[in-house]
């Protein structure tokens, strides 16, 4: 699947950044691991309750409270690209 990572501050898209990814929870977990160290950012905590939500609505948001370590925007929005 194609993922549409967006750092989002305010209101404001700050950084994003497209990649594919593994649609199974292992393969997205070390996916993500690899987007967030791209964009140089602490990897959110992906839980298997979290992972049912992004394959069901094809979208999913991470706030502060996600991530064990501070960060510097207000959410990461994932959002599966789906192509028709």
């Amino acid at each position: 699947m194609k993922l549409w990572v967006k750092l989002i501050t305010g209101e404001k898209v700050k950084r994003g950044i497209v990649r594919v990814v593994r649609e199974d929870f292992d393969g997205l977990t070390e996916d993500l691991r690899g987007i967030c160290n791209e964009l140089d950012i602490p990897t959110p905590m992906l839980l298997k309750s979290r992972y049912e939500q992004l394959m069901n609505f094809n979208m999913l948001r991470f706030k502060a409270d996600d991530f064990i370590e501070s960060i510097r925007f207000d959410i990461m929005y994932l959002e599966n690209i789906v192509e028709v």
